[in-house]
Parts: C-alpha cells; sequence; structure tokens
C-alpha cells in the first residue's frame, strides 16, 4: 500500500515532464520538416484557418493534391484516379480547392470539393491554365494561360463565366521572356487589386483586378535581384521576394510593402537561403516552403521569429521531425470520390518517413509525447482507483469491528 502513493507521486511528475518536453519542443523547433515522402512534394498552401495545409506530390510521373493538418498528421488524398493536380488553393470559406489539372502540353482550371470529393470544371479554354487563385469573397478565380507563345493573367466566375484577359502579352517568347507561370496572381484583401510580377522576373506590380488598368510597381529596384512571388498578408501588405543569384553566392530577401502608403518596404526575413514561395500563415506567426535541405523536396514550417529568421539564413540549419512523422508516417486517408471522377485507381499510400518505420504499435498520425501523456493518464487513474478502493474497504472494516 505504501508503495501507491509513490507511483502516483511518479505518474504525475512524468506526466508534468512529457508535458513540459512537448511545449519545450513546440517552443524551440524554429523549422519543422511535415512531409518526408522521398519524392517531390511542393506547393504548400494555408487553409484560412491556419489549421490544414494543401499541397501537391509526385506519384508515377503525376502529381497528386493533398491535405494535411498543420503538424503533418491526417493526411487526406484530395486527387483520385489518373490525374495530374497541381497548385491548390483553398477557398475562402475553406471547404474547395482549386486547382489545375491536365498535362505538360494542355491544362484547365478545376475545383475539388473536399466535403463530397466533386471535381468541377471550371474553365475550358483549350489552352495551358495554371495557378488559379481565389478573390476574398470566393466569387471569382485569378490563374494564368499560356498559349500561342505568350502568357496573361486572366479571371474566370467560380461557375466558368466570363473567362477575360486582364493582360495583353504579359510575357512573350518573342520578346525571349519566362512564359512559365510561378506563383499566383495574389488579389488584395478587398478584391479590387492584383498583384503580379512582370514578364522579365524583375518587378512586383498590381493592377485592377476587373480591367488590368491603373498598374503600381511596389517592388525595390534592385539590379542584382529578381522580385516575384507576391503574396498579400493579413494586414494588407504585400509581401514578394527577391532572389539574388551572383557567381559563388546566392541568397533570398523577403520584403512587405503597404501598397498606396508611400512608405519604403520592410524586410520580413534577410539573407535567407530557401529560395521561394514563401506561404504566410492567416496569424503572421509561421511560414510555409518546400526545399531539398534534407534530399528530396519536401514541405517545412518556420517560424516567423528571431530564432526561424536565424535558422533560414543557414544552408544546414538544424530541423526537426514533425511528431507525427517521428511516431510513423501518416496514413493517407483518401476522401470521398465523386460519381464521375477520373478513373477508379486506389490512392498509393505515402511513403514512410526515413528512419521512422512505422511499427503497427503506435496509431498513425498520433505524436509520441501525446500517445506517452495518454499511457501515464491511464496509468494514474488505476492507480488512483486503487486507492480509493482500498480506502472504501479499509473504512468498511473499521466500521464492522466497531460493530
Amino acid at each position: 500500500m505504501a508503495l501507491l502513493p509513490l507511483v502516483r507521486l511518479l505518474c504525475l511528475a512524468t506526466l508534468g515532464g512529457l508535458l513540459s518536453a512537448h511545449v519545450a519542443w513546440a517552443a524551440s523547433a524554429a523549422i519543422v520538416q511535415v512531409t518526408a515522402e522521398g519524392t517531390s512534394t511542393v506547393r504548400p498552401s494555408w487553409s484560412p484557418d491556419g489549421s490544414r495545409i494543401a499541397f501537391q506530390s509526385s506519384q508515377n510521373g503525376a502529381y497528386r493534391v493533398l491535405t494535411m493538418a498543420a503538424d503533418g498528421s491526417d493526411r487526406r488524398a484530395v486527387s483520385h484516379g489518373d490525374v495530374d493536380d497541381r497548385h491548390p488553393s483553398w477557398s475562402p470559406d475553406g471547404t474547395h480547392l482549386a486547382i489545375d489539372s491536365g498535362t505538360e502540353i494542355k491544362r484547365e482550371i478545376w475545383i475539388l470539393d473536399l466535403a463530397s470529393g466533386a471535381r468541377t470544371q471550371v474553365t475550358r479554354l483549350d489552352a495551358f491554365a495554371s495557378f488559379p487563385a481565389w478573390s476574398p469573397d470566393g466569387s471569382k478565380l485569378s490563374f494564368y494561360v499560356y498559349k500561342n507563345g505568350a502568357l496573361d493573367v486572366w479571371v474566370v466566375g467560380k461557375d466558368g463565366a466570363s473567362p477575360t484577359p486582364i493582360t495583353q502579352v504579359l510575357a512573350s517568347e518573342t520578346n525571349s521572356q519566362c512564359t512559365f507561370a510561378c506563383h499566383a496572381a495574389a488579389w488584395s484583401p478587398d478584391g479590387s487589386r492584383l498583384a503580379f510580377s512582370d514578364g522579365d522576373q524583375q518587378h512586383v506590380w498590381t493592377m485592377r483586378s476587373n480591367d488590368g488598368t491603373d498598374r503600381i510597381k511596389v517592388s525595390q529596384d534592385d539590379p542584382t535581384g529578381r522580385s516575384h512571388f507576391p503574396a498579400y498578408l493579413a494586414d494588407g501588405r504585400l509581401a514578394y521576394v527577391t532572389e539574388h543569384i551572383n557567381p559563388g553566392q546566392s541568397w533570398t530577401d523577403v520584403w512587405a510593402v503597404m501598397p498606396g502608403s508611400g512608405q519604403p518596404a520592410s524586410a520580413l526575413l534577410e539573407d535567407v537561403q530557401v529560395q521561394g514561395p514563401f506561404e504566410f500563415s492567416p496569424d503572421g506567426q509561421k511560414v510555409l516552403f518546400a526545399s531539398p535541405r534534407n534530399g528530396s523536396f519536401d514541405i517545412y514550417v518556420a517560424n516567423l521569429d528571431a530564432n526561424g529568421a536565424e535558422a533560414l539564413k543557414r544552408v544546414s540549419s538544424d530541423t526537426e521531425l514533425a511528431p507525427a512523422l517521428a511516431a510513423g508516417h501518416p496514413t493517407q486517408v483518401p476522401l470521398p470520390q465523386a460519381a464521375g471522377a477520373p478513373g477508379n485507381a486506389a490512392v498509393a499510400p505515402v511513403a514512410a518517413a526515413p528512419n521512422a518505420g512505422a511499427t503497427g504499435i503506435i496509431p498513425d498520425g498520433i505524436s509520441p509525447y501525446v500517445l506517452a501523456l495518454v499511457g501515464l493518464a491511464v496509468a494514474w487513474g488505476v492507480v488512483e482507483a486503487v486507492i480509493i478502493t482500498r480506502r472504501r474497504m479499509r473504512r468498511r472494516t473499521v466500521r464492522s469491528d466497531g460493530e
């Protein structure tokens, strides 16, 4: 009996220690790896509430779109069958994803319903349409179209109505410009403007979203860098990336500017050893990016604090493996597949995380900290139950003796 209180104290101490360790891990992990596919896994995108991440991962020569919790757990396959889906963009209400799908020659814009699995084709342009982005009110999509040697920004209703070019020959092969889109045209918070980079990938501009007029250059002039990857932040500022590539040296700066304020851009991140693009969390506290820093391209989350900024400056900075991966790679859970969706092939499972081979004992996607805490909580409950039962038996014995 004397051992039971000691066991109770030991359980309490261990519970406190594990909880402190889990909190310390969350606080100290400046850069966390949240995928470990062993293949090309890129283009992460935050859900509007910051709880989930959509991304694309290559499988059998094509890309599939998936979603996961922000810590890398609860993996869910969104693409089904023989498709090549890329560049997922969350609807403002978090219920749909816009993607581009097709071949290396022709692609169209589609909308995927996350609840039902239904796929709806939005455009039918017989061209190469890519990088969709939702307007803030969810009624329209911006995207790029490459056709006849030229690249332009277009806007279309989410129901496919009124597909309209907003630029006229933004980039052309005739001018030896880049005609391959590498980022989405970003909507301002009020939906009135679109941000984009020019055909030479040198500057970031904004324009009216309805007709492409009133172009304003927002990036700083920098003869040694290329500015692109615009993204509006929650506070209305426009962030963009400037890449510097010199012989024997390369680095990236991330700037933020309030369009129309007349104020100079301020640095969000400097001397970063990641090229971008970057996806900023809705609360502005974290940033998503894809990098081959540990071998193949995978997705990482970095804190936008002093520790995270410093870690991003180092090419070989230490990264933490998300608990969901350390416990055994989360299993892909297919979302509902709507009738008529392309193909009926089963979704291929995601490869196990390196050195983390699943044993079949630890449930998929469960952090080892959480599992240990639950186990100790159960053990503590058992000890408490034994102590209470013993006390009741002792009281009954005393009462019997008194009678």
